[in-house]
């Protein structure tokens, strides 16, 4: 039978606790369930303002959620890290939630997190034994065709286990970056905290945020370990103890670092979701190491997120946890090397055939940070005792991702409009770029928007956005600007980035450069750049594209260009009395910091 209590008595049992936080950058409604406010007389109120309570007691008997306020500081259920003076109460059993529309979108070229302060009530805690109660933190959107249809996008389950009834611990989902043709784009965020328990307990809420932030690529070499490429002819036992552009540590001196070539898909052993050709191998005692020195710099403003597909060897599984860091070199001695941020990784569960995602956190970098504006270092590392044989790790598949928070608007980032109806238009291309100022110095067809070409052609696009994108002659004289409706924020930093390829048939002979500008104040015909950076086309492919990004740094209150509308463009640089070729752009995206003084607030998981 159902477990049911007097909401009243049951909002003075409830304990909990929340992590305060940053605002999040969407805004959500009554976040930390202040509303209603309890009045002095009661304990509890069975509602919460701005939300859809989903209640599974009888109609008019909602015991299963509602708002409480935080007790006395000196009581024994006090929620010591409680966001304000209330919080949110949920039942335990599968049909109870919370669940939010927002005011906001999924923008394609953002990424999104979910974060959830929860704790356990104090004497009616979830079930911690088998069976264990546990809470869905889910992204929604609705359907097109029925709103009243919720489709979940992303998932994540919490468990009542060695959680606390008084202090909050955060919790989030996490939805990667958004593609314009994914469902999704476009639609309102929906926001949900669900019970998929049995009844009789209750879980305590706090301080729901969620951020948008706008993720690039940050390059590693040899990600996938795809070299040295090892030819089974020559070596038939498919594997080699290099791995190029990474710094390998064998504490034995032997064979305890390098790659081999996955097996046949129809071996017993083939990883079914390798990058690539091949992986890595790693031993899992101390000493034993991958590392690299990558191209860029911890930025201000930016956080950064490590990700590694790992499994573990079908022949010799490790025995020890696998350690990813973040780390930088002391600027004075360069042999020194600093772990900023780590993760122990167990083997525990993982399979030898299919790789999993592993993913290590590093927050905002603040400006005095003794890693801002260091070169950024990768590392993946074995923990155990190097005295006794450990097992191997199988490694693939590294990634680095820089985010800011704020996702600058761009109109028509993809350059899917003019839309090109190809029985109108069998060529696929158009010479204009809607919502963009466009230059052309032979006032000729030097810049403008086309389809791309089918999947199954050998000039498709394999990673374009979208259905179209935008061409551009290198010659200087040819450029895309676009004025936002965005200003220069003082304390803020931002990093304009162009997704590029080469014509497949006319390949650009001179440089890109990407640019972020500012009009003069008093004769708006004045363009004055503020930051550029210059692309060589070396080495880049026709068909897949590559991120390029642009940084500007934080702007000081005197700069001449804060609070100025931000202004970004892309120009060809070559001699207009000589034609060189074209590029291929696509993915226009422009992410700002939060302001310095706000870096304090910030308190990430």
């Amino acid at each position: 039978m159902r477990y049911k209590i007097n909401w009243i008595i049951l909002i003075f049992i409830l304990s909990i606790t929340a992590n305060q936080a940053m605002p999040a950058s969407i805004p959500i409604k009554n976040a930390s369930f202040e509303f209603p406010v309890v009045p002095e007389d009661q304990l509890g109120w069975p509602y919460i303002d701005d939300w859809t309570e989903i209640d599974v007691a009888p109609l008019n008997d909602s015991v299963n959620t509602g708002v409480f306020p935080n007790t006395e500081p000196n009581s024994f259920n006090y929620i010591v890290n409680a966001d304000c003076n209330q919080l949110a109460f949920l039942g335990s059993e599968q049909g109870n939630a919370l669940q939010q529309d927002l005011s906001a979108f999924y923008n394609p070229g953002c990424s999104y997190r979910m974060t959830v302060a929860i704790c356990i009530s104090s004497m009616f805690p979830p079930s911690e034994s088998e069976p264990v109660d546990t809470l869905e933190l889910a992204l929604y959107y609705r359907d097109i065709n029925d709103p009243n249809i919720t489709i979940d996008i992303v998932t994540q389950t919490v468990e009542a286990t060695g959680l606390s009834s008084t202090e909050l611990q955060d919790f989030s989902v996490c939805l990667p970056m958004v593609y314009s043709d994914d469902i999704w784009a476009g639609r309102t965020i929906g926001i949900a905290i669900r019970a998929t328990g049995a009844a009789g307990g209750f879980w305590d809420l706090d301080n729901v945020r969620l951020e948008e932030s706008l993720p690039v690529s940050i390059p590693i070499e040899n990600a996938s370990f795809e070299f040295p490429v090892i030819d089974l002819l020559l070596n038939p036992f498919g594997a080699d103890p290099n791995v190029d552009d990474w710094i390998q540590s064998d504490h034995s001196i032997g064979n305890n670092t390098g790659v081999f070539v996955n097996t046949d898909p129809n071996s017993n052993d083939h990883i079914v979701n390798a990058d690539g050709k091949q992986l890595a191998f790693l031993a899992s005692v101390s000493g034993d190491s991958l590392e690299q020195d990558l191209n860029s710099e911890y930025r201000i403003g930016c956080s950064y997120r490590l990700t590694v597909a790992l499994c573990v060897s079908s022949r010799f599984p490790p025995s020890d946890p696998l350690k990813l860091a973040l780390y930088y070199r002391d600027a004075n001695d360069p042999n020194i090397i600093t772990d900023i941020v780590s993760k122990t990784i167990d083997s525990n569960g993982l399979l030898s055939t299919q790789l999993q995602d592993f993913s290590l956190y590093l927050p905002t970098v603040p400006p005095d940070a003794n890693w801002a504006a260091m070169p950024i270092g990768i590392a993946i590392r074995g923990t155990g005792n190097p005295e006794i044989a450990g097992g191997f790790w199988d490694l693939d598949n590294v990634r680095l991702e820089e985010s800011l928070p704020i996702s600058i608007p761009i109109e028509n980032a993809s350059f899917e409009f003019p839309v090109i109806d190809l029985l109108l238009n069998p060529f696929g291309a158009d010479p204009n770029v809607d919502d963009w100022i466009q230059s052309d110095h032979s006032i000729g067809n030097n810049t403008g928007v086309f389809v791309n070409t089918d999947p199954n052609s050998n000039d498709h696009i394999v990673n374009a956005d979208g259905k179209q994108l935008a061409f551009l002659a290198s010659v200087s004289g040819d450029s895309l600007e676009q004025d936002l409706n965005s200003e220069y924020r003082i304390g803020c930093s931002y990093r304009l980035t162009v997704a590029l390829c080469v014509s497949s048939r006319f390949p650009p002979s001179d440089p890109l450069k990407l640019a972020l500008y500012y009009r003069d104040a008093n004769d708006p015909n004045i363009i004055t750049d503020i930051v550029s950076k210059t692309i060589d086309s070396n080495g880049l492919l026709s068909t897949q594209l590559q991120d390029f990004s642009l940084y500007l740094p934080t702007v000081p209150p005197d700069a001449n260009w804060a609070a100025m509308p931000i202004g970004i463009a892309i120009h060809g640089t070559g001699n207009p009395e000589i034609a060189g070729g074209f590029w291929d752009l696509d993915n226009v995206r422009l992410g700002e910091s939060l302001p310095i003084q706000d870096f304090a607030l910030i308190d990430e998981d």
